[in-house]
């Protein structure tokens, strides 16, 4: 089959599902992509990029307008909780830049799918579809026939290709069947996400800095969004609730007077930036453990519906940037769509893995206590700032 007469079908408009219709068409697919929400609404609040997600948009032809609407911290500074003490930093601007081949941005998620939105809306082989849902499919020798579902109407679709963006709790990985006990995974810690005004934070804090604050059983992180007027706050706690009565995960309401107790102990700076905000948006984490396989004949899953993870490396929105570029280059003049679907698992899968498992560990660091803690500063304390960039090198470099 050659890639002018390839049509793909993806299911979910998030970055992912946004970002792999960019790559596909770039590759010569025609691509229809549909959403079930009416609206494409602001969710979320804001996330970080590396330079492994920026580089890709640069090669999408994307990065100039996504970086009208984000910052560029200047670097990324640990502290210790209690007191406020500098544990580490790692520089980036310029230097991660020069370093890494591509920007490290903040950005809004909704300012970022925005500019995907409208890339894709310029682009002629895409269609973007909402209030429309994939539900169900059927592979056969011939391609795959998708069924949409709009309201109360159904209608099929023949397509080559069936592309699963549909996030953590993806229907379409439940219907693939490709893992045993394969059920979200609760990790007993629940996000406390905000926006704050940059004039409401404290003086000390109104800087275009990415913080990393670490406290016993939880952690802080706060960082410049639209050009350094927002900053995106994100406060994590060891917790049991688990959200069971939310219908949608991004949108459940959290209480002042439930997350200001938890801080009252840390260093001023982070108790004050905590007490301004007025207004909490309230999400357990969930990830899932990864799988041998993310594809099963002329359909494959991408993002958190292949590999979710929990957001302690701030690269979900990363990873799946990476799977959409991978996913474009392995159906570039694709002949068989099953054998590119593999190619593209085989590309993706294992560095997807890595990134899921070094995530866990990540969290258990930021939240250690006692001893545990005190040898955790030490080794930060010995950091260089290259010695840190260096650490991280397998991660942006892609």
């Amino acid at each position: 089959m050659s890639d002018s007469n390839l049509h793909a079908v993806i299911a979910g408009a998030g970055i992912g599902g946004l970002t792999a219709a960019l790559a596909l068409a770039k590759a010569g697919a025609r691509v229809s992509l549909y959403e079930r929400a009416p609206l494409l609404e602001e969710a979320g609040a804001g996330l970080q990029l590396g330079p492994n997600a920026t580089r890709v948009l640069r090669d999408l032809g994307i990065l100039e307008q996504v970086q009208r609407h984000a910052s560029t911290p200047e670097l990324l500074r640990l502290r210790r909780a209690r007191d406020g003490q500098e544990l580490a930093r790692m520089p980036l601007g310029p230097v991660a830049e020069l370093r890494w081949g591509a920007p490290y941005l903040s950005i809004h998620r909704a300012d970022l799918q925005r500019v995907l939105l409208e890339a894709c809306a310029g682009e002629r082989h895409i269609t973007v579809n909402t209030g429309t849902s994939v539900a169900g499919f059927a592979d056969n020798s011939t391609g795959i026939e998708v069924a949409l579902r709009s309201g109360e109407d159904t209608q099929r679709l023949h397509a080559d290709v069936l592309i699963a963006a549909d996030g953590l709790r993806s229907q379409h990985r439940a219907l693939l069947a490709l893992g045993s006990n394969d059920q979200p995974v609760w990790s007993g810690r629940t996000a406390w996400r905000a926006l704050l005004p940059m004039d409401d934070a404290p003086a000390a804090l109104r800087k275009l800095e990415t913080n990393l604050w670490l406290g016993a059983k939880s952690h802080l992180v706060h960082y410049p969004l639209r050009g350094g007027t927002l900053v995106n706050i994100v406060a994590i706690t060891e917790d049991d609730w688990r959200g069971e009565e939310a219908a949608d995960l991004w949108a459940i309401s959290g209480e002042p007077t439930q997350v200001a107790p938890r801080f009252a102990q840390w260093h001023r700076d982070a108790r004050t930036l905590v007490e301004r905000v007025g207004v909490w948006k309230r999400w357990p984490l969930f990830d899932r453990n990864p799988m041998r396989r993310w594809s099963l004949g002329r359909v494959a899953l991408l993002g958190d519906a292949a590999h979710p993870m929990l957001p302690f490396f701030a690269q979900g929105a990363a990873q799946a940037i990476e799977d959409a570029a991978a996913l474009g280059q392995a159906m570039r003049n694709a002949q068989n769509v099953p054998a590119a679907l593999s190619a593209y698992e085989r590309a993706r899968s294992a560095r997807a893995q890595a990134v899921v498992l070094a995530s866990r560990r990540q969290g258990t660091i930021y939240h250690m206590s006692g001893p545990l803690a005190f040898a955790r500063d030490l080794t930060l304390r010995s950091l260089t700032a290259q010695s840190f960039m260096a650490k991280v090198d397998w991660l942006y470099k892609g």
